[in-house]
């Protein structure tokens, strides 16, 4: 089964790697703040902090 992540889940690095980024912009989402990015994981969006890998904003169902 496929897990959904949500606000304060620490991710481990191989699951927001840049090859899970996306351009925000291409989805109309704001830029993400310095030390985050967005990262698609199944059918969410994340937001997540680069360094330490926790989850700062999740849409649930957003490529869907």
């Amino acid at each position: 089964p496929i897990c959904s992540f949500d606000i304060g889940y620490r991710l481990v690095p191989a699951y927001y790697g840049q090859q899970y980024w996306f351009d925000p912009s291409t989805y109309g989402l704001p830029y993400p703040p310095p030390g985050t990015q967005w990262v698609r994981y199944w059918n969410d969006a994340l937001l997540v902090d680069v360094y330490s890998g926790q989850v700062v904003d999740v849409i649930h169902n957003f490529f869907w």
